[in-house]
């Protein structure tokens, strides 16, 4: 989805609702993920990806011929690049919070399938000789564990 504004003020006006919005978008994620609730992302996905689309396509068309935003106002440059700054940063600690959430949750499996397994392990036993034999394998369950969760 590209932008329907031709003149240079009218693109500058969008791209600054469309960053407006994402940065609200983003930063109620944030809130949600610091507040451990996973579902936060989950509530305006359609609309966070669809500006972030029409954000980047933007943008790219913009790098690619900055006449685009020639005759935009100075005014517009400077909060266009104010928020632009603002949105990478903000999605920087985005990126910060679910790398922070993905490494509890592994820890969380990790924990709990080690847990599992160290319960049904088999305990030691004499051998033939009379030493001590490591226990027999665990016999196998109904836990499945995906390390990549």
């Amino acid at each position: 989805m590209t932008l329907s504004a031709k003149p240079a003020i009218d693109r500058a006006d969008q791209l600054l609702v469309i960053a407006t919005r994402l940065i609200a978008l983003v930063g109620k994620e944030i809130e949600a993920l610091k507040a451990r609730r996973l579902d936060g992302g989950s509530q305006d996905f359609e609309e966070k990806e669809r500006l972030a689309h029409a954000w980047r396509l933007e943008v790219s068309q913009i790098k690619a011929d900055p006449t685009l935003l020639a005759g935009a106002r100075p005014d517009q440059k400077a909060a266009l690049r104010d928020m632009s700054q603002k949105l990478e940063e903000l999605l920087e600690g985005h990126a910060r919070e679910l790398a922070a959430m993905k490494q509890v949750s592994e820890g969380l499996v990790r924990a709990i399938a080690d847990e599992i397994a160290s319960v049904r392990q088999a305990p030691p036993g004499y051998g033939r000789s009379g030493a001590i034999q490591s226990g027999r394998a665990a016999s196998s369950s109904g836990l499945a564990v995906n390390a990549k969760a």
